[in-house]
């Protein structure tokens, strides 16, 4: 019997009597591989999994009848199947979320060498270059946290910012000798001994998935209308959302305000040599790429199968005329673009994951 329905069994009431008799095994050897053929990661749930306010997890458990669940050792959350080769699971946030890929990886109950990740997340988007609500497919993943940083009251006046790349002795520069993809057992030495900080995905699969769902229409409501009024600078802002490609910058910290999205685009532009611009920040995306790079050199996992789907449930940066702070936590507390960045990432990610599951005889080994 598969451990994902013994659970179910043995909840009926009837499994006892056969555990105690020794005909019902456990044992990983006797289980029939466990292999998706899709993995929505989400970094955070708020509360249960359904009916309630939703975090990223949410509309997938509910539109996808997400009902089995999997126990692993190491993930808080348990994995979530609807039995049709669609999984979900909580990632965690920041780059911790890399431990638990580490752990659903070295179950040996699953066999995640041909399954497709999806990571199904919500951001903050920079203006200049995604609408509230606006879904894009990422193509490169940055890694903002190795860095020196001094506190803004003490650097120099003729800096605009105090976050330094490691490598570096000056702002808005970054090492000439870091490469965005070393060659084999070469240190990104540039970086501090840090490695990598840019990893290109899948470019094909991301230009197939935003071919997929590029026409997807997402829901313009009267919350996002009246917030981006708020940012008549910015063009594309004003704009109603939409499904692009672009690069996302993954940070420890929840940064927000001018100064640090003017480091954002700094940081993005000199990492991928100006052919990169900030579209999404988020504190995950950084952690996700270093596991699945990891578990790709280790066999368990397809580096190349990995998507990344960010939605904009907010700006990284405060409208003129209001405090940084201000803000924030106004941003925290009631962003007008939470639930359609949410109901976003189902509309856009859920086309992708269906087309993968109706034609697995084609794509199991042949990736987009």
């Amino acid at each position: 019997m598969p451990l994902l329905d013994l659970g179910r069994f043995l909840s009926r009431g009837v499994g006892f009597a056969l555990v105690a008799a020794g005909l019902v095994y456990a044992s990983v050897s006797d289980a029939e591989p466990i292999a998706p053929k899709v993995m929505v990661i989400a970094t955070y749930e708020t509360g249960k999994d359904r009916g309630d306010t939703p975090g990223e997890l949410q509309y997938w458990v509910e539109r996808e009848h997400l009902d089995q669940a999997i126990t692993v050792p190491g993930i808080d959350h348990p994995i979530l199947t609807n039995g049709n080769g669609l999984y979900a699971m909580i990632s965690g946030t920041t780059s911790r979320c890399a431990l638990q890929m580490m752990a659903l990886a070295m179950d040996a109950r699953f066999d995640l060498r041909y399954t497709y990740f999806l990571l199904s997340g919500i951001g903050g988007a920079d203006p200049v270059r995604v609408p509230e609500a606006g879904a894009v497919w990422v193509r490169t993943v940055l890694d903002g946290d190795p860095a020196f940083e001094i506190d803004s009251r003490e650097t120099p006046a003729a800096w605009p910012y105090g976050t330094i790349a490691l490598g570096a002795t000056e702002p808005s520069k970054v090492p000439a000798n870091v490469e965005s993809a070393p060659a084999a057992g070469v240190s990104d030495d540039g970086a501090g001994g840090v490695g990598r900080i840019v990893f290109p995905l899948n470019g094909s699969l991301a230009d197939w998935a935003y071919g997929l769902t590029k026409d997807v229409v997402i829901p313009d409501t009267p919350g996002l209308v009246a917030h981006r009024l708020k940012f008549p600078e910015y063009a594309e802002a004003q704009k109603k959302p939409y499904v692009m490609e672009g690069e996302s910058l993954g940070a420890d910290h929840f940064w927000h305000g001018r100064i640090f999205a003017e480091w954002a685009r700094d940081w993005v532009r000199n990492y991928t040599r100006g052919k990169g611009a900030l579209a999404m920040a988020d504190c995950e995306d950084q952690g996700i790429v270093l596991a699945m790079t990891e578990l790709d050199r280790l066999g368990k996992v397809s580096f190349e199968r990995l998507m990344i789907l960010r939605t904009a449930s907010n700006y990284v940066l405060q409208p003129k005329g209001v405090q940084a702070n201000d803000s924030l936590f106004e941003n925290l507390a009631d962003s007008p673009g939470y639930i359609p960045a949410l109901d976003a990432n189902y509309r856009v990610g859920s086309v992708v994951v269906a087309e993968l599951l109706k034609d697995w005889g084609k794509y199991e080994k042949q990736v987009p």
